[in-house]
């Protein structure tokens, strides 16, 4: 399954924005669901700076503690000159979904007379892809598009301007 969401943020610039949506303590700001983040067990790596290939972090979403559910993200491709930054989970959620992937597209946005980028701002594109291994997973679709929506188009632009 595949869930689009676009979104464009005047006054930020790409570069920018690539570094504050590979910085997993930066997801819990602009994601509703997600609660926080933890270095993975299996690497210790830093979470409050942007990961690298091959870095992973633990997500944890629900409500912990009582519905701690958490899933494992790996760095998979991020290249700030092109705007692609990749994070793709194999075992996804236990027993709802696998092969997760979130795949962010940070473009120069093309609207505005200003040479300067970061004046006119940047565009996001995110697509979250899942394979569903229980129908919960396709019952949660409108949620999660729901979910994205809220992220990419009122807290990321909120989020971001803060920092």
């Amino acid at each position: 399954l595949q869930l689009t969401t676009k979104t464009k943020v005047p006054g930020v610039s790409r570069e920018k924005m690539h570094a504050f949506l590979s910085t997993p303590t930066n997801w819990p700001k602009i994601v509703a669901s997600s609660h926080s983040v933890r270095p993975s067990t299996d690497r210790g790596n830093p979470v409050d700076r942007p990961l690298a290939v091959g870095e992973e972090v633990d997500e944890i979403f629900g409500l912990p503690p009582i519905i701690p559910l958490s899933v494992c993200w790996v760095c998979e491709k991020s290249d700030v000159s092109n705007g692609d930054l990749v994070f793709f989970s194999a075992k996804g959620l236990s027993n709802v979904a696998n092969k997760c992937r979130m795949i962010f597209s940070i473009g120069d946005s093309k609207e505005g007379n200003n040479k300067n980028n970061s004046e006119n701002g940047c565009t996001v594109d995110l697509t979250m892809e899942y394979e569903p291994v229980s129908p919960l997973a396709v019952m949660a679709m409108p949620i999660l598009s729901l979910d994205n929506a809220l992220a990419l188009k009122v807290l990321l632009p909120q989020s971001i301007s803060n920092e």
